[in-house]
């Protein structure tokens, strides 16, 4: 899986290969009132910063003050509101909005590459572009993309209530070639699409007992079900077997790449820092252990200190949380 482009990019530092999609308001919008003041203009800023030459595509509503916003090309699109489903109001309201303004953005570009960015993050850096570039192999029984798309690792669940957590990846930022991401996020709006109202009605179907999808499961499910129509559709949030783990395993290992923001160059909104990393989350040392595993047993591992922290704070978290979590559906 050698990427000419990668090459091109690594050698002569030019990022002209590269489109950009900062998608999402620009201000609070329609009950959405957690948009950082000066974030989009930050992030836009930054992308001139560490990718020059990098066309930027802003994505985003009617009615947004665009004033002193930098980008090359704007992109209106009319909202398509929330999504509403009776019964499920853990159904991600946002799905349909997300959709619009990726997939009008991502249908300006003309680069081989792209990156999807919500408006509400930044970079700090690019050190993406290489590592995108650095882990090449793949079991071409398991691969769905040309080429690796790293994505990070910030709410990227690896698990919940101390239980393995599939199919939640973050929708922060994702790097790759535009094919790959167009696979991901060239999908109908759920009233049009047969396999979220598939996904919709396994959820209905869940015991009332059981915890809820995620809503980046809810997206992931979509579009992994898009490319193989033999991905599970879980009913809730643990809904899976020894070999389905094995198989979402499988798929990250080949098909992603999970990178931690500070090493790769991504900057967060100020919600979404922690001081220290969420135990729930994916590092990228856990990524680089199942890629190890699954592709390249040649790969050495050095844990840092962050990592052994973090194994060591899950050691003692995730037990005592999937204990409490028993407790509490018990006398539920």
């Amino acid at each position: 899986m050698h990427s000419i482009f990668g090459d091109i990019l690594l050698r002569q530092h030019t990022f002209e290969q590269i489109s950009v999609v900062v998608q999402g308001p620009v201000q609070n919008y329609q009950g959405r009132t957690h948009h950082e003041e000066g974030i989009t203009q930050r992030c836009l800023e930054s992308i001139r910063t560490h990718l020059p030459g990098a066309k930027i595509i802003l994505s985003t509503w009617p009615d947004q003050d665009l004033a002193g916003l930098d980008y090359d090309q704007l992109v209106i699109s009319q909202d398509p509101g929330v999504n509403l489903v009776d019964g499920l109001p853990q159904l991600p309201k946002n799905y349909d909005r997300q959709l619009v303004s990726t997939q009008a953005g991502l249908a300006q570009v003309t680069t081989p590459y792209a990156i999807k960015l919500r408006s509400d993050n930044y970079l700090i850096g690019n050190e993406f572009v290489a590592i995108q570039h650095k882990f090449l192999k793949s079991k071409s029984e398991h691969r769905v993309f040309e080429e690796k798309i790293v994505i990070n690792s910030n709410l990227f669940r690896r698990t919940s209530h101390g239980r393995s957590v599939l199919m939640s990846p973050s929708d922060f930022f994702y790097f790759g070639r535009t094919t790959d991401l167009n696979k991901i996020w060239q999908q109908p709006l759920l009233l049009d699409n047969s396999v979220a109202q598939h996904v919709i009605q396994t959820m209905q179907s869940a015991p009332k007992s059981s915890y809820p999808l995620e809503a980046e499961q809810f997206y992931c499910q979509i579009w992994l079900n898009a490319l193989n129509p033999k991905t599970k559709v879980m009913q809730h949030r643990f809904d899976y077997t020894k070999k389905d783990i094995i198989a979402w395993e499988r798929f990250l290992a080949s098909n992603i790449i999970i990178a931690d923001p500070e090493t790769m160059g991504l900057g967060l909104r100020k919600i979404s820092k922690r001081k220290l990393k969420r135990a729930n989350e994916f590092s990228h040392i856990d990524w680089l252990k199942l890629y190890k595993r699954y592709c390249d047993n040649t790969v050495v591992i050095h844990k840092g200190r962050h990592q052994w922290l973090l194994e060591l704070r899950r050691a003692f978290k995730l037990p005592l949380s999937k204990f409490s979590s028993s407790i509490k559906r018990v006398y539920k």
